[in-house]
C-alpha cells in the first residue's frame, strides 16, 4: 500500500500519548514510534495537544486520539482493518471494500511471517467516537524490528537441554510469533495458541493445552495470569519476565518475576522480584547456573554443619555408652563449632558454581534441604564419629586420659575440616576461599593443642607424637568414608535431584 511515508509515520506518533504524558514510556511500542517520528523531524508536529482519547487497551488493541482536526488511530491490523471504509493511495482516497480490506490483512500478515511486529495506520473526522471509531481511512503500515539477540536460541537449547521450560508469550500476531520462535528454536516440538483460543477454555482445558504450548500469541494481561495460574496449578514453579505497565501484574502473581532494566517501565521493574539489567535473556540462563549453585552449596554448607554435630553427638554418646567420661569438656564444645562452623560453612556457602552447563547442575530446588540434605547429614555424622571415636579408643589405651581427650578433641575438629575441604573441590580444582578458610582453621586447631595458654583455657593437653598420627590418620579416614558412603547413597538422589519427573517443579 502506498502512501506517504510522513504522513503514515505522524499518524503513528499521533495516535499514541502524548511525549511529555506520564503514560508516554508506559509500552515500548509508542516510545519505538515517537522516536522514530522525532528521528524523522516530526517532533514540533507531535507537541500539539490531543483533545480527546481513548489509550490503548489490550481488548480493543487500538489507540485512538483526536490531534488537530483528524482522528488518528493505531493499532493490531485486526482491529483497525474492519473500521476502515476508505484507502488512501498515491495521494488520493478511494472507496474500500470487503476484498480489499482482506488484502490490506493479508499483505499485513505477510509481513508479520518476516517477524515484524505490524501496526495499522488510520485517521478519520475528528468528531469520530475514540472508543468505537468507524468510517476510517486506511493509511498504511508501520513494522516494527524487535530482533533476537544472538545469545537467545543458545540460551533456549541450555534451558531445553536442563529440564526448563521457555513459553514465549507475546501481544503479536501469530505470524510474528511463529517467526519469532523459530529463529529462537522455540518450535521444534510444541503448539501455538492465541488469546482468543485460550479465552474460550475452562481451566481444565486449559491446563491440557499449556502442557503443549511453546508460542502464545495475541496475549492480553488477563491472558498471562490465566497462564500463571494454570501453569502453576500443574505443579510448576513459574518464572514470568516483562518490560510493560501491563505486564505488572503477572510479574507479581508468578514465582519469579522477572523485569527488563534497561528497556522496562518503572511499573515493572518495582512488581518484579529480579531485574536483569541488561535485558538479555542470556543473563537470566546464567541466574538459573547461580541458583543451582547456590542449593548446592546450602545443601553442602548444612550438611556440613549438621552432620558434624551430629558427629560430635555421636563421639560423646559413643564414648558414655562404653563406660568413659565424656572426651570433650563444655568449653572445649564450644571451640569445636566456632572452628569447624564460622569460616569453613561461610566458605562452602559462596563458593562459584561447579561449572556453566546448567543442564549438568542437579536441579534441586528447596529439595535439597529434604531427603538430600538428610542423606548429606548422616554421611557426614558418620564419617565425622567413628574416626574420632577409634582415635579416642586407641589413644586412651597407649597414653594418659587428658592426652587421650586432646586426641579426640583434635580428631573431631580435623575430620570436619577436612571434609569441608573435600567439598571444596570443583571439577578438579580446590576453590581458593575454602582452602584458605580451611587453612586457618587448621592453624587455630594446632594452636590450642600447643600453645600452653590455649591448652589451660581449654582444659586440653599436649598430644603425643602417636597422637597426632592418629588425629591425622582420622582426618583421612573421615574423608575416605564419607567418600563410600556418598557413592552408595549419590545414585538415587541424583535421579531425584536432576528431575526426572517431568511434573516436578523448576528450581
Amino acid at each position: 500500500m502506498a502512501s506517504e511515508p510522513r504522513l503514515v509515520l505522524l499518524t503513528a506518533a499521533l495516535a499514541s500519548p502524548h511525549p511529555e504524558a506520564t503514560d508516554a514510556v508506559a509500552h515500548p511500542t509508542d516510545i519505538a514510534v515517537i522516536a522514530a517520528a522525532q528521528t524523522a523531524g516530526l517532533g514540533e508536529e507531535l507537541s500539539q495537544p490531543h483533545q480527546r482519547e481513548a489509550p490503548f487497551d489490550p481488548d480493543r488493541a487500538y489507540h485512538a486520539a483526536v490531534v488537530g482536526d483528524r482522528l488518528r488511530v493505531k493499532g493490531a491490523p485486526e482491529a483497525v482493518c474492519p473500521r476502515c471504509t476508505l484507502l488512501h493511495q498515491a495521494g488520493a482516497d478511494q472507496l474500500l471494500d470487503d476484498s480489499g480490506r482482506a488484502a490490506l490483512l493479508e499483505q499485513a500478515n505477510a509481513y508479520s511471517g518476516r517477524g515484524l511486529r505490524m501496526l495499522m495506520i488510520a485517521d478519520g473526522p475528528a468528531d469520530a467516537s475514540v472508543d468505537d471509531p468507524q468510517g476510517l481511512r486506511a493509511l498504511g503500515f508501520v513494522g516494527i524490528s524487535d530482533p533476537l539477540r544472538p545469545t537467545v536460541p543458545a540460551a533456549v537449547r541450555r534451558c531445553r537441554d536442563a529440564g526448563v521450560r521457555v513459553i514465549m508469550i507475546t501481544g503479536d500476531h501469530p505470524a510474528t510469533a511463529r517467526a519469532i520462535a523459530n529463529e529462537a528454536g522455540l518450535l521444534d516440538s510444541g503448539d501455538i495458541l492465541t488469546g482468543p483460543e485460550l479465552a474460550e477454555l475452562d481451566n481444565d482445558e486449559l491446563d491440557r493445552r499449556l502442557e503443549k504450548a511453546t508460542v502464545i500469541a495475541r496475549a492480553t494481561p488477563l491472558d498471562k495470569l490465566r497462564i500463571i495460574e494454570g501453569l502453576r496449578r500443574r505443579g510448576h514453579t513459574v518464572a514470568m519476565t516483562g518490560d510493560g505497565v501491563n505486564d505488572a501484574p503477572a510479574l507479581r502473581l508468578a514465582d519469579v518475576g522477572v523485569a527488563m532494566g534497561r528497556g522496562g517501565t518503572e511499573v515493572a521493574r518495582h512488581a518484579a522480584d529480579v531485574v536483569l539489567a541488561d535485558d538479555d535473556f542470556a543473563t537470566l540462563v546464567e541466574a538459573l547456573v547461580e541458583g543451582r549453585g547456590f542449593w548446592r552449596n546450602m545443601r553442602r554448607a548444612l550438611g556440613l554443619l549438621l552432620g558434624g554435630n551430629l558427629g560430635e553427638l555421636g563421639l560423646i554418646v559413643g564414648t558414655t555408652t562404653m563406660g568413659f567420661n565424656s572426651p570433650l569438656n563444655t568449653r572445649q564444645i564450644l571451640a569445636v563449632n566456632l572452628i569447624t562452623d564460622a569460616l569453613p560453612a561461610l566458605s562452602v556457602v559462596l563458593q562459584q558454581p561447579e561449572h556453566r552447563n546448567l543442564a549438568a547442575l542437579a536441579r534441586e530446588g528447596t529439595a535439597a534441604l529434604d531427603v538430600s540434605l538428610r542423606s548429606d547429614v548422616f554421611r557426614r555424622g558418620t564419617a565425622t564419629t567413628l574416626p574420632a571415636l577409634g582415635a579416642y579408643l586407641l589413644s586412651r589405651g597407649a597414653s594418659t586420659p587428658p592426652q587421650a581427650g586432646a586426641v579426640a578433641f583434635g580428631t573431631i575438629v580435623a575430620t570436619q575440616l577436612a571434609q569441608t575441604l573435600d567439598a571444596g573441590w570443583s571439577e578438579g580444582t580446590l576453590n581458593l576461599p575454602v582452602l584458605a578458610a580451611v587453612g586457618g582453621s587448621t592453624a587455630f586447631l594446632i594452636s590450642t593443642l600447643t600453645l600452653s595458654p590455649m591448652r589451660a583455657l581449654l582444659g586440653l593437653a599436649l598430644p603425643t607424637p602417636a597422637g597426632w598420627s592418629l588425629i591425622g590418620a582420622g582426618a583421612l579416614a573421615s574423608v575416605a568414608l564419607n567418600r563410600l558412603l556418598a557413592a552408595v547413597t549419590q545414585p538415587a538422589r541424583s535421579v531425584r535431584a536432576n528431575g526426572q519427573n517431568p511434573d516436578e517443579p523448576e528450581a
